[in-house]
């Protein structure tokens, strides 16, 4: 069975993404954003990744048997009173049009539940047989959170909340508020550690009960006729909340040109770290709100095992405090928690119900892109890029890493997701501490409260964070010990935590080679890992992609495949470097 998973819908979505399940194995997946350089790549059809995923394998369309899409899109248009399609073929041909995808037949097109998709990526890639399940993200057609169970490869839904109290639209709404943009769930996690939790209630908008949580300020049946969500609706009704139950007024946002830059940014009338408080009372009453239900989840359905995937999934911190449960005797945490994850889950789903055996994720979620060495060298030498070939490429990043320079790595395949595992990322040792504020102010541009997290080799963990639990995808966060404070401190936040990366020989043999040679000079088997990517702009893809962001940014030397890109002796170069 070829089953071709996608998410994305022209004009209606964000995270557009495509994946190929063969035989119940994933075998490729892509991002759209990673073609087109649109974060997110709201509105866009998933064009490129689709093509992507057929073109590795040498397939077109008339190849594939199911293509399956991670949201019941005819039921969401038809419960808002929208159009939708008379026939299947006719929403194929919108999705993947045959001028772009030429075909002698269709293949069967099915739509499925959005967090029965997220669902299925957490259960069916997980490799357990049995668990509870747990969706958590802004809304799916008529949902904000899903509890659920999945054994012998069925999933059940035992209850659900509504999307007005979206937990993750609670989260959207305060970053809105504290000036960091609802996209920006991900820097409020980071701001959260420095503040104090202050009213876990928002003036008593959240209660939190034995079963779980209510939200007081969003009518629970909320509904958008002539829209495809609540978010809008359900964020203008929290932010009027806030402004008046908070002493602090919102932190506006607006759009400037600056004359640095030379293009229009997003400016905040005052500094975002004004507002640390308020980030950790909503992380806070996140977190309360949660283990409320994950209590709640494995007291009904009997299970101990713990499997979360929708885009709450990706806060750190969180899974963190859910792992070390004593209620929670195992976690997984699909790494793809976002939608780009239900092509995914939409694709899995398929091919269990056609009988399909799933194959179990691995520690990888490298199933994008990649280039050849000759391929890389023609982009090298068409572009006039002056290069070396070490004889050992692994062995000279070592030598740059480890004499304080910030190099870009850029080797085999490319990652799914937001975070870069060890082929698309900006790599440093993680001491001393000032080299975060290197790396996030005069590299990345970003704040310099942000976060970075490391990656180790498997058999340093337990001197560094204190376990010998595989933690490959870099979504959850542990306590560091001493000794790991005292090697890594740049990657060491404030509240004495990391998201770490544990990474195998097996899983990724020239990664785990690279950080044992930086452990053989600095006596410390660990890196500093980001995505390699500059400020608003997607992950790089293609070798094109890395050079241009390497030329942008003040990097010292970028490792793409087996070649060195050092920067010229008279290039001026960052303070400290």
């Amino acid at each position: 069975m070829r089953v071709l998973g996608v998410n994305g819908w022209p004009g209606a979505s964000h995270d557009g993404a495509a994946c190929l399940v063969v035989d119940g194995e994933v075998v490729a997946l892509a991002e759209e954003e990673r073609f087109t350089r649109n974060k997110h790549a709201y509105g866009e059809a998933p064009l490129n990744a689709a093509a992507h995923c057929l073109a590795d394998h040498g397939l077109t369309l008339d190849d594939i048997d199911i293509v399956a899409h991670g949201w019941d899109l005819p039921k969401l248009f038809r419960d808002r009173d929208l159009d939708w399609f008379a026939t299947d073929a006719d929403a194929l041909e919108h999705l993947l049009p045959k001028a772009l995808f030429p075909r002698t037949r269709d293949p069967r097109l099915t739509f499925v539940d959005h967090h029965i998709a997220h669902a299925a990526s957490a259960y069916h890639l997980s490799g357990r047989d049995r668990g509870a399940i747990l969706v958590l993200d802004g809304q799916g057609e008529d949902v904000s959170t899903t509890l659920a169970v999945g054994i012998d490869g069925e999933i059940k839904t035992l209850r659900a909340y509504t999307p007005g109290w979206s937990l993750g639209y609670f989260y959207a709404a305060v970053c809105e508020y504290a000036g960091l943009g609802a996209d920006a769930a991900g820097k409020m996690m980071g701001l959260a550690s420095y503040g104090t939790p202050q009213d876990l209630t928002f003036g008593g908008a959240l209660d939190f009960t034995d079963e779980g949580f209510a939200i007081s300020v969003v009518p629970p049946d909320l509904r958008s006729i002539g829209g495809t969500d609540e978010e809008t609706a359900t964020i203008r009704h929290w932010l009027a909340h806030l402004e008046n139950a908070l002493p602090d007024a919102p932190n506006r946002r607006a759009r400037r040109f600056s004359a640095r830059l030379g293009r229009y940014t997003t400016v905040t009338e005052r500094d975002p770290f004004e507002y640390r408080d308020l980030a950790a009372t909503a992380q806070a009453a996140l977190e309360r709100a949660v283990m409320a239900v994950v209590r709640t989840l494995l007291r009904e359905s009997g299970e101990s095992t713990l499997l979360i995937a929708g885009g709450v999934g990706f806060n750190a911190t969180l899974n963190g405090k859910l792992m070390r449960m004593p209620e929670v005797r195992d976690l997984f945490v699909q790494p793809l928690a976002g939608d780009q994850g239900v092509s995914l889950g939409a694709a899995v789903w398929a091919a269990a119900q056609e009988g399909d055996r799933i194959q179990p994720m691995k520690g990888s979620v490298a199933w994008g892109p990649q280039w050849s060495p000759e391929q890389i060298r023609h982009v090298l030498e068409s572009t006039g890029t002056a290069y070396t070939e070490p004889a050992d490429i692994a062995a000279a990043t070592a030598d740059l890493l480890a004499a304080g320079g910030v190099v870009g790595w850029f080797q085999g395949r490319a990652e799914g997701g937001p975070r870069a595992l060890g082929h698309r990322s900006m790599l440093a040792v993680p001491s001393p501490e000032r080299t975060r504020d290197r790396v996030n102010v005069r590299i990345k541009d970003r704040e310099a409260w942000r976060p970075f997290a490391p990656s180790m080799r498997q058999e340093a963990a337990e001197a560094l964070i204190g376990t010998t639990t595989p933690l490959p995808y870099m979504i959850v966060t542990t306590p560091v010990t001493e000794a790991g404070a005292a090697v890594m401190p740049a990657v060491v936040h404030s509240d004495r935590t990391t998201r770490p990366q544990t990474v195998s020989a097996d899983v990724d043999p020239l990664y785990h080679r690279l950080i044992g040679e930086v452990g053989d000079r600095t006596g410390a088997a660990v890196v500093l890992n980001t995505s390699f990517n500059g400020r608003d702009e997607p992950v790089v893809c293609s070798p094109g992609d890395a050079l241009a962001t390497f030329h942008r940014l003040p990097m010292d030397a970028l490792a793409l495949g087996p070649f060195l890109v050092r920067r010229p002796d008279d290039a001026p170069r960052e303070a400290g470097a």
